[in-house]
């Protein structure tokens, strides 16, 4: 199990290997045998959180120091410098706390518990804790799958600002996939939401390749290693979190997603990632892992923290301040955090790389000989202030720079009012002859880059001991999450009639110098962004009780009940509406096209209201828990204890979706509501074994520890087929120093309720060529798509290899290698009506045939196609092969303070989707189809006395194309990029002035130190938002303080 601590907490072994669901722990644990006192060390270790603390303390004295994590949660360690014997040391960090050191009379072990625990005959019990990939508690550090923890101190020293932002970091997460299964919502990539795999958003005739319409903005979801949102398990506290009503409508199916941006930042104790298959554990979709969230409970005292970042550039300035107090009264205790985040908008016109939507100076790529091919011209092919054209013939009393007449003028800038013949200029035709391209409008000052955002959320927990074997529990969280996404203004086109998405901008000759009907094309300033705004709120609240059985056995039962609304409204232009405003006999409601808005007092801001129109999209989902589990010792072998865990869970689920839509027409706006709504159920137990084969007690050469785990799980939905998988491990120390481990693992991803509210619908319109008869085209088929109220489960098969080894003769450094194959079989998806029928005999319940007429019979062959069900459908298969690489090293040396190195990198091997039956895989290696062939993020951490320091580096591969991108850049090459972060830190032990402000602990930074820009991509926005986000706000500073009190 990986540990990533506070840079003054040495990271305990990166561990790695977990295999399938071993229930082994980590290297062979430190003897405790009862030695000498060993000499006295030099200790300086501020006042900090205990669990941190005591690990830095075992780190340089060199003794294991036993504990409960729930014992020390919440508590803070006095400050101690100076020589001291190990003893000596630890007793003085234990003043004031609660906490009592305690030593085994036969080991000398040493240990901690609070002052009212009581300790049998002088012994200490080795601690128990549990860990992330198993339900068995373990007695080591290292479970039975790679296990990353990251406390909120590491969280903090990344200089992350929400839980995206950090997860984002880690070489295992991508969220480079705009569309189809392998995708997250991402709230930093503007294009996110406007497709699916199979589906494009409707040609828009006045905007052409410059449509940037708002997609599904304001929600974030994680992916790892590019299986999709839908394939990685979110847990909060360690049971599910309830997935978005939104759905991931970059999906044809809508896949179900956590939304991550409800979790805020501020409230999180600890994140524990694992990157092992864990279904069989876990349960559904914990195909590529699972990303378990722990809250801040049990604390103790007070405690204000505070971080802010600005760019160098201006622009997205980020926010975040979060209150957390703690309380004890006898058998009660708890804690309440309080948290706020907010986030201004980073303007596309704040930003070199994406001022200028003119790329034909921009070099996109090369071709075949070399040469450069570049970008294209993606200005509006309207502008502001607009051009007029005559209804027929040419324009009255103008004409062209060539002092002919002309048919077009440009409308000048800085016209207030009635215009007159020299409020404007003549002008040639644009480039097709026409109107369109003689102005052309930048919307740079209109796109949102980075939305803005604004968050709020409260966590509280108690805990009430009932008596020494049984305790109550609870947790209640609340988020309100809000965000609001700017993209470009409405656009009229200089258009006679209506037609083709366009709609007739006719100005009479009454309201006009020219004395005769022009039309007039122009970009709708003061109509402002068509934007989006989204509104979230999530409750989540758990009731339980857990207890103890016995010497060994424990148990946990809970009632979970979580809420979350999602609203989505859209303010759009209504083309439609431009023919009457320019037509309107009413001058006080009448449009002048031709007025200069930019001019100061100039306003036809309620004209253009009128204009716009609101869809919207209301979801709400919910989900009702109740959990049991219990673990503890079957019996005894000689290698060890063997160990057992088992439980059961019963879910309720529920989720509607209201949705207003609007159609534009020739006669004005049509409005369509559409309700659905979706409930399930599903039931599931599961249990587990951990064998230790050999362990300590009959170690031999080559087999100082052997252990088997077996887990399996059986799980119903009443949505979808029942689904049992196992999960088989073996753990293998063949010498100390290396620990060996593989594993087998089988997963499900059932159909989420979001994808049964895609509403089956039919229409007439199909065409398919039918190559069981002649003639071979058909028309007129009646074509049903959406919802298959009969899906089944898309099912995975996980094979894991890893080592871990620690060189004796380099103390301090562990080296981790971890390789997956992951393989998702009858994946969820919608295949063409003409692949359907190009494959009837796998799919002939899915084809419709009339009786075959005589002439038929007499061509022998069958009848005509009437019917094809296009529904969602089991089929395919997609594969991801990658290895992960773990390097950790604390420098022996601490003359000059103490050092640690991380490197945590991951290799994609190979990515195939085989979705199409008869076709061959589609090799995704080197296409933003797959995570990159490299990913990685090194880091260096540094503390001496008050002082620590920290850098990261951070590294995305590049791509030879771009496939799950903008289509217009699908053959353009993405090249790699590299981020580098510095943070310095200050710990005010005594005070900042006469003992006030005690520990306080300051963090200045610099994110993006080198200011690196984002690759070019040919695209309105200048740069691709789902491969390279995090380099949109350029160089920033941050500032942060956590103030103890």
């Amino acid at each position: 199990m990986r540990t990533f601590l506070h840079p003054l907490h040495p990271l305990r072994a990166l561990t790695l290997v977990a295999l399938s669901i071993l229930s082994l722990a980590a290297l062979p644990s430190v003897a405790l045998a009862k030695d000498g006192e060993p000499a006295k060390k030099t200790y300086d270790l501020p006042a900090g959180d205990a669990g941190i603390r005591l690990k830095q303390f075992s780190e340089i004295s060199g003794r294991e120091t036993l504990f409960a994590a729930e014992t020390v949660r919440g508590v803070r360690t006095a400050a101690i410098k100076g020589e001291f014997t190990p003893v000596e040391a630890l007793t003085r960090m234990l003043e004031g706390t609660g906490l009592v050191l305690v030593q085994d009379e036969k080991t000398g072990a040493l240990g901690v518990k609070r002052k009212t625990e009581k300790t049998e005959s002088g012994a200490i019990r080795l601690a128990t804790v549990t860990v992330l990939g198993t339900r068995i508690r373990q007695t080591e550090s290292e479970g039975p799958s790679p296990v990353s923890i990251y406390d909120s101190e590491y969280i903090r020293a990344t200089g992350a600002m929400t839980l995206a932002d950090f997860l984002n970091y880690l070489p295992q997460t991508y969220s480079g996939i705009a569309a189809g299964r392998g995708s997250a919502p991402n709230e930093l990539n503007p294009e996110f939401g406007q497709r699916t795999e199979n589906s494009f958003p409707s040609f828009n005739f006045v905007l052409g390749a410059s449509d940037a319409p708002p997609g599904q903005t304001g929600v974030s979801g994680v992916s790892l290693r590019g299986l999709g949102s839908g394939s990685t398990l979110v847990l909060i506290d360690g049971r599910r979190a309830a997935k978005s009503g939104s759905g991931n409508r970059s999906t044809s199916s809508q896949q179900g997603f956590v939304d991550l941006n409800t979790i805020p930042l501020g409230m999180i104790d600890h994140i524990e990632v694992i990157t092992d298959g864990a279904s069989a554990i876990y349960g559904a979709d914990a195909v590529a892992g699972v990303i378990n969230v722990v809250l801040k409970r049990n604390w103790q005292g007070n405690e204000l923290s505070s971080s802010y970042r600005a760019s160098a550039h201006g622009g997205g300035r980020e926010r975040q301040v979060t209150l957390t107090t703690g309380f004890a009264a006898g058998k009660l205790s708890g804690s309440v955090a309080v948290d706020y985040y907010d986030r201004g908008e980073l303007k596309a016109s704040d930003r070199s790389f994406s001022k200028n939507q003119d790329h034909r100076g921009v070099i996109a790529t090369y071709d075949a000989n070399g040469n450069p091919v570049y970008g294209r011209d993606l200005r509006l092919l309207w502008g502001y202030p607009g051009v007029v054209q005559a209804r027929t013939g040419t324009l009255n009393g103008i004409t062209d720079p060539a002092v002919n007449p002309t048919r077009f003028a440009v409308i000048n800038p800085g016209v207030t009012g009635t215009p007159t013949l020299s409020s404007f200029t003549g002008a040639f035709p644009g480039q097709t002859n026409g109107a369109s391209y003689i102005q052309r409008a930048n919307t740079a000052q209109f796109l949102d880059l980075i939305p803005k955002s604004e968050r709020y959320g409260v966590t509280g927990n108690f805990t009430y001991k009932i008596n020494d074997l049984v305790e109550a529990y609870g947790t209640y969280s609340f988020s309100d999450t809000r965000g609001l996404f700017n993209t470009q203004p409405g656009v009229t086109s200089a258009s006679t009639f209506n037609g083709f998405g366009n709609f007739a901008s006719i100005v009479p000759a009454a309201y006009n110098p020219f004395g005769q009907d022009i039309a007039v094309g122009l970009v709708d300033y003061e109509f402002g962004s068509v934007w989006q705004k989204t509104h979230t709120k999530a409750h989540n609240g758990l009731l339980g009780v857990r207890g103890k059985v016995g010497q060994t056995w424990q148990w946990d039962t809970g009632l979970n009940f979580q809420h979350q609304s999602a609203d989505q409204l859209t303010r759009s232009f209504d083309g439609s509406g431009i023919t009457a405003a320019l037509a309107n006999t009413d001058p006080a409601q009448r449009l002048n096209p031709f007025i200069d808005a930019r001019v100061a007092g100039i306003t036809q801001a309620a004209i253009y209201e009128k204009m716009a129109y609101y869809p919207s999209r209301d979801t709400s989902s919910e989900a009702r828990t109740w959990d049991f589990s219990a673990d503890g010792n079957l019996f005894d072998l000689p290698g060890g204890p063997v160990k057992m865990a088992f439980g059961g869970t019963y879910n309720r689920d529920a989720v509607v979706s209201d949705v207003l839509n609007y159609s534009t027409g020739f006669s004005g706006l049509v409005a369509s509501a559409n309700h659905v709504q979706a409930t399930g159920h599903n039931y599931a137990v599961f249990g587990e074994f951990s064998v230790p084969v050999f362990g300590k007690p009959n170690a031999l050469p080559l087999l100082r520890r052997l252990d088997l785990d077996l887990a399996g799980r059986y799980e119903s939905y009443s949505t979808a087929n029942g689904e049992a998988v196992p999960k088989l491990g073996i753990s293998w120390v063949p010498v100390k120093p290396l620990l060996l481990r593989a594993g087998y693992s089988e997963g499900f991803r059932p159909p989420g309720l979001t994808e049964h509210l895609v509403a089956p619908s039919t229409s007439a319109s199909g065409s398919v060529t039918d190559p069981r008869r002649t003639p071979a085209t058909t028309t007129g088929i009646l074509v049903t798509t959406g919802t298959d109220p009969v899906m089944n489960s898309e099912t995975s098969k996980t094979e894991f290899y890893g080592l871990v080894f620690e060189p004796p003769v380099i103390k301090g450094l562990n080296f981790q290698v971890n390789y997956y194959r992951t393989t998702q079989h009858n994946v969820i998806q919608t295949l063409s009506p003409q692949t359907l029928v190009n494959n009837e005999a796998l799919f002939a319940n899915r084809i419709t045939r009339a009786a075959p007429t005589a002439a038929d019979l007499a061509l022998n062959q069958p009848g005509q196609i009437t019917a094809i069900d296009q529904t969602f459908i089991n089929f395919g298969k997609v594969v991801n092969e990658s290895v992960d690489y773990m390097v950790d090293y604390a420098l022996p040396a601490e003359h000059l303070g103490r050092w640690r190195i991380s490197f945590d990198a991951t290799q994609t091997l190979a990515s195939t989707r085989e979705l199409a039956p008869g076709k061959p895989p589609v090799v995704d290696d080197g296409d933003t189809f797959a995570p990159p062939k490299w990913k990685f993020i090194g880091s260096l951490f540094w503390n001496r006395g008050s002082w620590n320091a920290s850098s990261f580096v951070s590294y995305t591969g590049g791509f030879d194309t771009n496939q799950a991108g903008n289509s217009l850049t699908f053959t353009y090459p993405v090249p790699s990029v590299y981020k580098v972060d510095v943070h310095a830190g200050y710990e005010f032990k005594h005070g900042v002035w006469r003992g006030y402000g005690k520990n306080l602990r300051v963090q200045l930074g610099i994110n993006n130190v080198f200011d690196k820009k984002p690759p070019f991509s040919d695209t309105v926005f200048g740069y691709n938002g789902g491969l390279h986000s995090q380099l949109a706000l350029g160089r920033a500073y941050e500032f942060s303080f956590v103030m103890p009190f």
